[in-house]
């Protein structure tokens, strides 16, 4: 016989007392309860807390300024135009979202068969914080048919304009994660270079066409967030 039956045959023996059978029992009891109680009163509230996590909506109000510029540009030459958003929205506003620049032209010299000169527009990477891997970016363009092109940057990470569904945390978390002024503070520099295709008079002296007016807008899309509790 082993020391363990050992043990019980002495407990559970006539010759035992029935205090110690008490004692036994009262030791047994305590064991379950704090065992209950481990699991009812640490590893419940974890459970309870999974099952009322909160589900929360973003949501995104735009608001959108432009700027407009425009330079003349000779044949085989290159310009850097600047832009700066305005501060008093970065005070105003949840965040910097998106920029568009749209670049335009016409052919101006007004000589007869005179075709649209090319055109080339390039967002060069600066030191501005913004999300310039997005793979929804158009950095660059260029155009020979006096077509408008169309650049954009999206500059707070991972911003599109469309609402999202989140779980957990609160809404102030979320709205904080929205909320950084510091995405598209800086300069932003936009270089056009322009081609000029001679008309079929330009053997003529008098016919020539050396340059080409180019148009820019600048427009910086602003937004303000809000988080609301899913029903």
């Amino acid at each position: 016989m082993t020391r363990s039956e050992n043990v019980l045959s002495d407990l559970f023996s006539e010759d035992g007392s029935r205090r110690n059978l008490t004692v036994y029992l009262a030791v047994l009891a305590v064991g379950l309860l704090y065992h209950a109680s481990v699991f009812w009163f640490i590893m419940g509230d974890e459970i309870q807390a999974k099952d009322e996590l909160i589900n929360y909506t973003i949501e995104f109000e735009e608001t959108s300024e432009q700027f407009s510029d425009s330079r003349t540009i000779n044949d085989g030459e290159k310009e850097t135009l600047e832009y700066t958003a305005p501060a008093d929205l970065f005070n105003a506003k949840s965040g910097f979202g998106l920029l568009r620049i749209t670049v335009s032209y016409a052919e101006t010299s007004g000589e007869f068969g005179d075709p649209c000169d090319t055109v080339s527009a390039d967002l060069t990477l600066t030191d501005v914080s913004a999300d310039w891997n997005n793979v929804n970016n158009e950095l660059s363009g260029v155009a020979s048919d006096c077509e408008t092109l169309s650049l954009n940057l999206y500059i707070y990470p991972e911003y599109d304009g469309q609402p999202k569904e989140v779980t957990g945390m609160d809404a102030p978390h979320w709205k904080n994660a929205w909320s950084d002024s510091s995405y598209g503070q800086g300069i932003f520099e936009l270089d056009i270079e322009v081609i000029v295709n001679e008309p079929i008079t330009s053997g003529i002296p008098t016919v020539s066409d050396t340059n080409e007016k180019v148009d820019v807008v600048w427009e910086a899309v602003f937004y303000d967030v809000f988080v609301q509790e899913t029903p």
